[in-house]
Order: C-alpha cells, then sequence, then structure tokens
C-alpha cells in the first residue's frame, strides 16, 4: 500500500467531531417536516357556498390526519436520534454513511405521506408507508448499534450498558409493533392504519405513562412506611397484668 492510501484510509476511519452530522440531521428533519403541509391543500374549484366550503374542508381532513401523524412520526425519531448524541462523542465514516441512510429514508416520508393522504382505502399505500418506517427504525438501530460497538459512545461503567440495552429494549418493542401493522395490511387498509397510529400513539406517550406510573408507587410506598405513623404499641404487657 502506498502512502497517499493509506494516509487516506486513516483520515477516512479517524475518530471525528460528532456535531457535523448533527446539524445536517437537523436541518433534514426541518425541511421534511415543513414539506409535510405542503400536502394539505384546498381544491382549486370555486366555491361559492358555505356547503361548498364545508365538503372542501371534509376532503382535505385525510391529507391533515396523515400531516398530524407523520409530523408527529419525524418529530419522534428527531427527539431519538438527538438523545443517541448525548452518548456519541465522537464519529467515524462509516457512522456517518449509516446516518446518510438513515436521513435518506427521512426524506421520503414526504413522498409516502402524500401517497397515503391519497389512498387511505389502499393496503400498498398503507403498506409502502409503514416500510418507510421501518426502514428509518432499522437504520436508527444499525446507528446505534455500530456506535456502541465501535467505542464511539463514551459513558462510564455499567450505565453504558442499560443505556444500550434500553435503547434496544425499546427498538425491539417498535419492531414487533410496526411487524403487527404489516401483517394488518393484509386484511384491512384501515385496520393497518389505525393500528399505526395507535402503535406510535403508544411509542410516544409510553414514558409520560411509566412515568406518572412509577411516581404513583412511589408515593404510596412513602405513604405506607411514613415515619409519622410510629410504631404499633404491644398490648401483651397490659393483657397479662389483668
Amino acid at each position: 500500500m502506498n502512502l497517499v492510501n493509506y494516509l487516506g484510509e486513516r483520515i477516512a476511519y479517524n475518530k471525528q467531531r460528532s456535531h457535523r452530522i448533527e446539524t445536517l440531521a437537523d436541518g433534514v428533519f426541518a425541511i421534511t417536516m415543513t414539506l409535510l403541509v405542503l400536502d394539505i391543500r384546498t381544491p382549486l374549484k370555486e366555491l361559492n357556498t358555505e356547503s361548498d366550503i364545508w365538503l372542501s374542508l371534509v376532503s382535505t381532513l385525510p391529507r391533515i390526519l396523515t400531516f398530524v401523524l407523520t409530523f408527529s412520526v419525524a418529530g419522534q425519531f428527531w427527539s431519538i436520534f438527538t438523545t443517541q448524541f448525548n452518548y456519541i462523542h465522537t464519529s467515524d465514516r462509516n457512522e456517518n454513511i449509516i446516518a446518510l441512510f438513515y436521513l435518506m429514508f427521512v426524506s421520503i416520508l414526504p413522498f409516502s405521506a402524500s401517497f397515503l393522504s391519497r389512498n387511505l382505502w389502499s393496503r400498498v399505500a398503507v403498506g409502502f408507508y409503514v416500510l418507510n418506517l421501518l426502514c428509518i427504525l432499522s437504520f436508527h438501530s444499525f446507528h446505534w448499534l455500530y456506535s456502541f460497538y465501535s467505542g464511539l459512545v463514551k459513558v462510564e461503567g455499567k450505565e453504558g450498558i442499560a443505556i444500550h440495552r434500553a435503547i434496544m429494549r425499546r427498538a425491539k418493542i417498535a419492531f414487533l409493533a410496526y411487524a403487527i401493522v404489516v401483517a394488518c395490511c393484509f386484511f384491512s387498509s384501515y385496520l393497518a392504519l389505525s393500528s399505526t397510529i395507535l402503535v406510535h400513539v403508544i411509542l410516544t406517550f409510553g414514558g409520560f405513562i411509566e412515568l406518572l406510573h412509577s411516581k404513583r408507587s412511589k408515593k404510596s410506598t412513602a405513604q405506607t412506611q411514613s415515619p409519622n405513623d410510629g410504631p404499633v404499641p404491644d398490648n401483651r404487657a397490659e393483657v397479662r397484668k389483668s
């Protein structure tokens, strides 16, 4: 191997700063989430009465529903991706390539959402939309796995293993949930779409539910073990005297 190739490979796989890919991800998500709203358009025909305006608004409801769903999905994927970089402090070329494929499938979201909003009755449209989400989720998981096992994650001790297990546990649950949605596509498009919305709501608000449950558990435990209650009096000595 000559000196030029050696230096090229050494520079490519050397550890780099991670904030560059973070900045690119923020830009891609910002543009993607902005483009989603452009699909919501009123009909071009002339509206002369209130009933015409009402019907035109009703006709845009599928696009509004798809926009709300996809915007929240994109926001969730952005939040998860940026959370990873709380622990990923360095980068290399392979990590950048994986992140670019991840962002590529994120960029397809406006098209898959538009295709779905026009064909809510189609199992193919719902399946394509769910497939897009599965591709994003797959590269998100692959990105974390490569970063963790390549030494790009900088967390000391057992905390790093606990974080890794928590991230992969959530990814496995999401894969299982979307696999069920894919199975629903073979039966009914509306069943698959409803399942997609339900899965997204559970994955989004599951953390809030767990937090509230843990707070209630701690509060109830503190009330049962309150030090103000004092020890239970022992009346056996009084019984003997009597």
